[in-house]
């Protein structure tokens, strides 16, 4: 009886253990697959956390870049935009050296990344700013090219008025030199035959015979003038033979108001008063030969304008 109770408690005492160790295995199992699929979640989970990383990184990248190539057409643009950007060199030199780190590691961190876009976004604020001062410069640029061409289409006028009154006042300097230009009249031209008497004594007498006059004496009167101004004038006096050529000597050249030279045979200063007649105007000229048969002409000449003659008959 002792001997089947002890058994009994032997076969129950194994039970147990059974038991426990069943229950072991049972909940190492149960923690192994849930070790198991914790560690496939996490992997799951880094897995898509890379994937993320590298989509925002690719989009980091492709933003850079898209500033990167407005930097170079901006530079493009105008010569002062390339300007105003070499003076902007070492900040943008900086901005692309820090982005160019972050975005060249391949280890990036997820921080990492946020400050590269902080300094792309940064260098694309700045790009906003240099184009909308490029496009003030513009601006000014046309304005400055509509007041240089309103300058010159001003001076352009300024120098044809400028040239229409320097014609008015030639013009008018021109009316008042011929205005100031005297006028001869009452012409006399006497030709003179100096004759000797019995006691040696020279007589004058007057004569149209060629062979006989000595000398010609011309008088003539200068009329009145409002414009011509108190002073010395100098007259040129031409005296012309037969055949039309002016009696002269060498050096006696003077100038006609086409600026073209004629010579002349005596020249003859007077003492003129504005507004006055000047009476008795007279000069002589004796050649050093015998005079010829036909016509001398006598011509006055002042400032360049023939103002008066006379022609006188020998026979």
């Amino acid at each position: 009886m002792a001997n089947q109770n002890q058994e009994n408690r032997k076969g129950i005492s194994l039970h147990w253990i059974y038991s426990g160790i069943i229950a072991l295995l049972v909940f190492a199992g149960g923690y192994l697959f849930m070790d198991r699929n914790k560690a496939l979640n996490t992997n799951e989970t880094l897995t898509s956390v890379n994937e993320i990383v590298k989509s925002e990184k690719a989009d980091l990248e492709a933003d850079y870049n898209a500033a990167l190539a407005r930097l170079d057409e901006m530079k493009n643009q105008s010569v002062q935009m390339d300007s105003l950007l070499s003076t902007k060199n070492d900040e943008i030199a900086e901005l692309r050296r820090k982005i160019d780190n972050i975005v060249k590691n391949k280890n990036a961190t997820d921080a990492e990344l946020k400050e590269a876009s902080k300094f792309i976004n940064e260098l694309k604020s700045k790009l906003n700013t240099y184009q909308e001062q490029i496009k003030a410069l513009k601006s000014e640029n046309i304005q400055l090219t509509e007041e240089k061409r309103q300058l010159i289409q001003d001076k352009n006028q300024l120098t044809q008025e400028s040239e229409k009154l320097q014609i008015e006042k030639t013009d008018l300097e021109k009316k008042v030199d011929l205005g100031s230009v005297l006028h001869a009249s009452g012409f006399k031209l006497e030709t003179i035959n100096n004759k000797k008497n019995f006691l040696g004594k020279e007589k004058e007498v007057t004569t149209q015979k060629a062979k006989k006059v000595d000398l010609i004496r011309i008088s003539f009167d200068i009329d009145d003038n409002r414009i011509s101004e108190s002073g010395d004038k100098i007259l040129y006096i031409l005296i012309k033979t037969p055949n039309g050529k002016v009696v002269s000597t060498p050096g006696n050249i003077f100038k006609l108001t086409d600026g073209s030279e004629m010579n002349y045979t005596v020249s003859k200063i007077i003492p003129y008063t504005k507004g006055e007649k000047t009476f008795g105007v007279k000069t002589e000229w004796r050649p050093n030969e015998t005079f010829e048969i036909g016509t001398y002409n006598v011509e006055v000449y002042h400032q360049g304008y023939k103002i008066g003659n006379e022609a006188v008959n020998l026979k």
